[in-house]
This record gives C-alpha cells, structure tokens and sequence, in this order.
C-alpha cells in the first residue's frame, strides 16, 4: 500500500546515540503539527538504539524505521529522503531536538509564499562548557525574505550555513534538481550539499525562530574527534572545499560567482592554516596554491579587498 503524501517529513540518521535519543524522539511526537512523518534511519548501530526506536514506534505510528549497514551520515539521509512522502523535509541530528512548534512553524511560512528553503535559529546547549563565539554567530538568524538565490545567501547570511538541521526544504526542490548527499565526504558533508544546493534555489524565507535545540559538544561525535587535530581539520576542509569546486565548475557558477565563491575560499582556508595549532602549515598552502591554479580562482584575486589580499600574499609566498 502506497504511503499517503503528509505536511512534513523529519528525516533522523541514527548511529549508537542511546543515550540521547528518547529525548529527541520525544520532542518529535509532541509536535504541535500532527501530520509529520519521523523516518529514523538505523545505520547499523550497535547499543541499544534500535530497542528505543522499535518503542516509541509502538507507541506512534508516524515513526518509521529505516535499517541499514552502517555507511555514514551522507548514505543514512539519502536512504530517508527515498523514504519521505512530505511536501517538506527536515533533518534532525538524533542527538539534538526540536522545539516542540518547529514543524509547524516551518509548515506556516511555506504557505506564506512559495519557498525552496526555509532557514531557521538554534538554541545551543549545553549552556556549560560554553559554545564559542562563533556558534553563537553563525547560529543567529534575521527573519526576512530572499526571492532569488545571490552570493550573499550562502557567504553573507549567518543562517545560510554550516548546518542543514537547521533549514527545511521543498521536496519539489530536491525532485527538480536531484539533489542527494554526497556519500564519499565523510567529513564537511553539510557544507558540501548546502554549497550544492542552494544556487539552484529562488525563493529562501530566514526566520530567527529557534526551532531547533543543538548539543554542540558530545563526547565520542565525529567534530568533537576532528576538533582537536587542526591539521586533520584542514586536510578533510581542503578536501570538500575541492568536492565543491568541481560541482561549481560543472554547473558554470564559478564564472558566474566566482568573485564571491574564492574570498570565502580563502577565508575559509586560510585564517586556520596560520593558527599557531597547525603543525603541516607548508602542506596546507602547497594544496591550496594547487586548488586555486586548477579551478581558474586566480583570476578573481586582484578583485578581493585589501584584507583579503593580504591572505592572498600568505599563500602566495607559502608563510604563515
């Protein structure tokens, strides 16, 4: 029997999260939306996260359960958005929640007018060890509306990235551009499919509502692993800086943006190559020099501004 079409579909990659995730399943079936689906895809965990998730779906049939071997964050959302029947789909970190109003919320702005993405605030916690600065930054968001896609949407907006749990899309958008998660990025995956996804949009509603509760540090998580090693942090940045790049290029938008697109690069890049952590800075600069002679992103440099030049030069001249 064919599923029936719903409001929204949360989407839920589940791996060895025990611990937190009756909270998480709990702030979904409390949703002041009722006609939401919750696709929790199982992927290949090994405590007793399938038992939680077999329990509450007893308890509420909007849960459905997806298993699978485990193959990463990428391949456990590709495998939900195969599943989802909502006209708009949602991702949840199965360590983090929902505010309990968040389905709808996001539900009432799409009939407001039509919208590719809605991009919504965060509530970080815990409060203690406290989230830096810059979480708290990137986290906040104005409520206005965007109705086509520019540079400023990605590079300029605070809510634009780097986190796709906290935007909503249309799933007409997905179907028109087949958009999926890339599974061979193991690391950065959020910000590779929002860089992939987002210049195809036209109409992008910002709301400051925090709808989402974020668990900013968890022990055993993948960032909280690759945190601390600086110089893994930049090889795996490096690597799906350059998985961007090439879609960019197969989509004509580096010449189309490319101004824009290469003053994030670099200061992206950069400003973490000369942090004083890094022990392999020469390898790091030697990678990027070669990013930017390979994709043509040198012609764009002279139309930086002064202080990125400056970031230019350390490259450049291969110092820190």
């Amino acid at each position: 029997m064919k599923n029936l079409p719903v409001k929204v579909s949360v989407i839920i990659p589940v791996y060895n999260v025990e611990k937190c995730l009756s909270t998480c399943l709990t702030s979904c079936i409390n949703q002041t939306l009722y006609d939401v689906e919750f696709i929790c895809v199982n992927d290949g965990s090994t405590d007793n996260s399938l038992a939680i998730l077999e329990k509450f779906a007893q308890v509420d049939n909007r849960i459905k359960i997806v298993n699978k071997p485990n193959g990463g964050l990428s391949s456990a959302r590709n495998a939900g958005i195969r599943e989802a029947n909502g006209e708009i789909i949602m991702f949840l970190d199965s360590d983090d929640y929902l505010a309990l109003n968040a389905c709808e919320r996001v539900w009432i702005e799409n009939l407001e007018a039509p919208t590719d993405v809605v991009i919504f605030g965060t509530h970080i916690f815990p409060e203690k060890p406290r989230a830096s600065d810059w979480h708290y930054w990137i986290l906040g968001v104005r409520t206005h509306r965007r109705w086509e896609f520019t540079p400023d949407v990605l590079f300029n907006e605070t809510g634009a990235k780097p986190f796709v749990w906290r935007q909503a899309y249309n799933r007409k958008f997905f179907t028109e551009y087949g958009l999926s998660f890339d599974e061979t990025v193991k690391y950065g995956e959020d910000m590779v499919f929002q860089l992939q996804a987002l210049p195809h949009g036209k109409n992008f509603a910002f709301i400051s509502d925090e709808l989402y509760y974020y668990r900013w540090c968890r022990e055993g998580s993948l960032m909280a692993s690759v945190r601390d090693d600086m110089d893994e942090k930049l090889r795996k940045h490096l690597g799906f800086v350059e998985t961007i790049c090439k879609y960019w290029k197969e989509q004509d938008w580096l010449e189309k943006y490319g101004k824009e697109y290469t003053k994030w690069l670099l200061e992206f890049l950069v400003c973490d190559i000369r942090s004083p952590e890094v022990q392999c800075a020469q390898e790091h600069l030697q990678n990027l020099n070669q990013l930017l002679q390979e994709y043509d992103l040198a012609k764009y440099l002279d139309k930086m501004p002064e202080r990125i030049k400056l970031l230019v030069n350390t490259v450049k001249k291969g110092t820190v």
